[in-house]
């Protein structure tokens, strides 16, 4: 995600709009600029034909303005520079020439019934000749006052906006981070807009209804944990007793009591991995010094029965490998692992390797029509392996799954702490 400031986008987008507003003035003063120099000179020139008209000559107050009484009357560059073509009575025409520029505007003069012709010459310099700002001082000028007129405009919008939103975010930062000790009685400050203290309501209400679901899980994990470890502990119990007699037992009888024993057992740790995953209680479990090749050995002992009419074979490292990590939660990732391979996989080698830096991996042969694109994402492939995702993140370690058409792969990196292989 991109990060965005509002300060910075409204002030960025004030710029351009000021930029674009400069340019368009620009261009506007400018041709304005000719507009009222091409109004005046045609002013000029009228007045000039109408005393021609009137007294027989130019006023010889103006030099830069002639008047001629036919079009040959004009000098022959003239002519040249304009041609001949059909002429419109006070239609300013315009030529330039090198550093000259020419007006030519014909005039009728009714005396002798025929059109005279004006004619006024400019300089590029003129502008240098002026008395007082030349256009493109005025335009500089003009254009410096509205960037300081934007630059308040900008500092007004951010006391006036921005400030209101930058205090809605640190109030937003305050209450989430007071987390179960914010109340919804205490007072919402005024953000001085409607949209932002209804933001601040509707806020204050997400946090207090999500803080009133957190208070009930927690006691419903309080009560569930009292309910699954009570009767686990009186069946644990129980079980060690009838062990005692279990040379007692009949052969069928003593087979039933150990998958009695191993269910419980089961059932034990994942419990208690599970209240420990759902719960707040961040703590970390104690850790020690692992085989993880005999943890692993002993669960494919343990569940070899679930691939009773398979053809499955193991290929098991043969390094040690040590880990430092709590035995419980190995335990169960390592279960669940096994299960998980023995239950899908078709006839064929399950495989399994671990190496320091690429960690615990497990691969099974699968079936070919099975569709690669089930299992991982809606836990086809069992609620262990959504176990041992929720686990694997809240302990920090990876795990990526991969599959194909023939075969699936699981691998978990970073499980445990100084991991050495011998």
């Amino acid at each position: 995600m991109l990060n965005r400031s509002i300060s910075r986008y409204i002030s960025l987008q004030i710029a351009l709009l000021v930029s674009a507003i400069l340019l368009v003035f620009y261009y506007m003063i400018t041709v304005v600029y000719d507009w009222g120099l091409d109004d005046s000179v045609h002013y000029f020139m009228v007045l000039e034909a109408e005393s021609y008209i009137e007294h027989g000559t130019s006023a010889a107050s103006n030099a830069s303005i002639t008047v001629y009484p036919t079009y040959d009357a004009l000098p022959q560059p003239i002519q040249q520079a304009f041609g001949n073509q059909t002429w419109k009575e006070k239609e300013l025409y315009y030529q330039s020439q090198d550093d000259q520029f020419f007006y030519l505007m014909p005039y009728y003069n009714s005396s002798e019934d025929q059109l005279l012709f004006i004619l006024h010459t400019d300089y590029e310099d003129h502008d240098n000749e002026m008395v007082g700002l030349s256009i493109g001082e005025i335009a500089s000028l003009l254009a410096l006052a509205i960037v300081v007129l934007s630059i308040g405009v900008i500092r007004n919008l951010g006391w006036s906006v921005i400030k209101p939103i930058k205090a809605l975010h640190e109030w937003n930062h305050q209450i989430s981070s007071q987390g179960q000790t914010a109340k919804s009685v205490d007072p919402i400050p005024d953000f001085r807009f409607n949209e932002l203290n209804e933001a601040a309501e509707q806020i204050r209400h997400s946090i207090t209804e999500i803080n009133l679901r957190n208070d009930k899980e927690k006691q419903f994990l309080r009560v569930l944990s009292h309910e699954l470890r009570t009767p686990l502990a009186i069946t644990k119990a129980s079980l060690e007793l009838i062990h005692k007699t279990k040379s007692q037992l009949d052969p069928k009888l003593a087979n039933k009591l150990n998958k009695i024993e191993r269910a419980n057992t089961n059932m034990c740790a994942t419990s208690e991995v599970l209240l420990w995953l759902w719960s707040d209680d961040f703590a970390p479990f104690n850790t020690q010094r692992l085989n993880l090749n005999e943890i692993i050995q002993l669960e494919i002992e343990n569940n070899l029965y679930l691939a009773a009419n398979k053809d499955v074979t193991f290929s098991l490292f043969e390094h040690e490998a040590f880990i430092e990590a709590n035995p419980v939660l190995v335990q169960i990732v390592v279960r669940n692992l096994i299960r998980n391979a023995l239950q899908y996989s078709t006839d064929g080698k399950i495989r399994i390797d671990f190496q320091p830096k690429t960690g615990l991996t497990v691969s099974n042969p699968v079936a070919k029509q099975a569709n690669p694109e089930n299992g991982v994402g809606d836990y086809g492939y069992g609620i262990g392996l959504y176990l041992i995702s929720t686990l694997c993140e809240k302990m920090k370690w990876e795990c990526v799954t991969q599959q194909d058409t023939e075969q699936f792969q699981i691998r978990i990196s970073k499980i445990g702490n100084n991991t050495t292989s011998c």
